[in-house]
């Protein structure tokens, strides 16, 4: 789809303006995600138990990917512009390091997070460069009217 940059006023008229529906959705789950990986502090000794001598880099990470999350939930109530680049680059980094750390505490563990990772990330990439609520909202431009049939 093509698309038309408009003023910030015009797109701020449009329907499509706003964090609402699947853009909404994508908004929760970065908080619940957020909120998760935080409450990993609160069960160290679980974390432990259930990690062993892997748990302090799984700690690590759980905390790293809790503030990648920041971009997403700072920057899409705010409308920034910056928003989708910057969530998107935030949720790579992510699935890199989740990555990373599969090769150093074995795959097993891991794999699974980390092929979930990767569809996500794909997912939401390719729903902020088509989503008119994305397009519309953070980067005001619509789409390209279709010329008119000779």
């Amino acid at each position: 789809m093509e698309w038309k940059d408009v003023p910030a006023e015009e797109a701020a008229q449009n329907k499509y303006f706003g964090l609402g529906g699947w853009l909404l959705l994508f908004y929760v789950l970065a908080v619940l995600a957020f909120l998760g990986s935080f409450m990993s502090l609160f069960g160290i000794s679980q974390f432990q138990q259930l990690y062993g001598d892997n748990y302090a880099i799984l700690l690590g990470l759980a905390i790293v990917q809790a503030i990648l999350q920041l971009p997403f939930i700072v920057l899409a109530p705010k409308k920034s512009p910056q928003m989708p680049k910057a969530v998107i680059s935030a949720y790579w980094l992510s699935v890199s390091l989740s990555a990373i750390v599969a090769i150093i505490v074995g795959p097993g563990q891991m794999l699974p997070q980390v092929i979930i990772g990767v569809v996500y990330v794909a997912l939401l990439q390719l729903y902020f460069k088509k989503s008119r609520r994305v397009n519309v909202t953070y980067l005001h431009r619509v789409p390209a009217e279709e010329p008119a049939a000779a």
